[in-house]
C-alpha cells in the first residue's frame, strides 16, 4: 500500500512575523515543528518515508530538535486539515485518493506580487539583480495544464470536478451555473459521488498529471471548503 502526503492551504506572515496557513477560510498558527513539516510538503507530494527523512534532516539542520516525534506532528497537521493523505495499491490510484477531493486555487502570481517579491529579494535579502529578476520568469504550461488553469479562472474546483468537466468536453466555465449544468444535473449527484465516479474515469490520467505538474510549478495551491 502506497501513501502520499501534501500540504493544504496558503502560507503568509502576519505583520508581527507570525507564520499562518490559511485553509478553508480560517487562519491557523503553526509552531516551529509544524511549520517545518508543512513547508516540507508545500508544492511537493511525498511518501511517508520521504517526508519523515526530510523532517528529521531539516530538524537537525535548523537545530530545533524536539521532544515529540515525527508521527505526532504529522497526525496533528492531518487532524487540523493542514496536510492531506491518500493511499492505494498503485501510484495513480494513491494520487487520486490524495487529490480527488481537494480544491485547486491559482497561486498569486500577478505582476504586483512579482514586483513586490523582486524588491524584497533585491533590497531586503541583498540578492544579485539578475537572480532577483527570476521572480518574473513564468513556467511554460502544456495544453492540458492551460486547460486546467482556464477552468479555474472564475472559481475553485476539485480535482474530481476538473476530471468530470474535461470528460464532458467543458474547457471553460463562466460561472457556477455552468458547473452545475455540466456535473450536477440531477438530485443524486453531489461532491462525494463526483469523486467516486471519476475514480475510474480514463480522463483522470491526463488531468492528474496536469494538476500535479501545476502544483510542482507553484501555479496552484490546494484548499478545502
Amino acid at each position: 500500500m502506497l501513501t502520499l502526503y501534501t500540504a493544504i492551504g496558503t502560507y503568509r506572515l502576519t505583520e508581527k512575523g507570525l507564520p499562518l496557513v490559511t485553509v478553508g477560510g480560517r487562519d491557523c498558527a503553526l509552531d516551529a515543528h509544524e511549520l517545518l513539516l508543512w513547508s516540507s510538503l508545500a508544492f511537493r507530494i511525498l511518501t511517508y518515508q520521504e517526508l519523515r527523512a526530510e523532517f528529521y534532516k531539516k530538524e537537525r539542520e535548523l537545530h530545533i530538535l524536539g521532544e515529540l516525534d515525527f508521527d505526532h506532528y504529522l497526525n496533528r497537521l492531518i487532524m487540523r486539515r493542514l496536510v492531506a493523505s491518500g493511499k492505494d495499491c498503485t501510484g495513480v490510484d494513491a494520487l487520486y485518493d490524495l487529490l480527488g477531493h481537494l480544491y485547486l486555487q491559482p497561486a498569486p502570481n500577478s505582476i504586483l506580487v512579482k514586483t513586490v517579491s523582486f524588491f524584497k529579494l533585491l533590497l531586503g535579502r541583498k540578492f544579485p539583480f539578475r537572480k532577483a529578476l527570476t521572480v518574473f520568469h513564468s513556467e511554460r504550461l502544456d495544453p492540458m495544464e492551460k486547460q486546467v488553469m482556464a477552468l479555474l479562472r472564475h472559481q475553485m474546483l476539485s480535482t474530481a470536478e476538473l476530471i468530470g468537466c474535461t470528460e464532458n468536453g467543458k474547457h471553460r466555465l463562466k460561472n457556477n451555473d455552468e458547473l452545475m449544468e455540466c456535473l450536477y444535473h440531477d438530485e443524486t449527484t453531489d461532491c462525494d459521488s463526483i469523486v467516486t465516479d471519476c475514480r475510474v474515469s480514463e480522463t483522470r490520467f491526463p488531468v492528474l498529471t496536469a494538476v500535479a505538474n501545476l502544483y510542482f510549478k507553484q501555479q496552484i495551491t490546494f484548499q478545502i471548503l
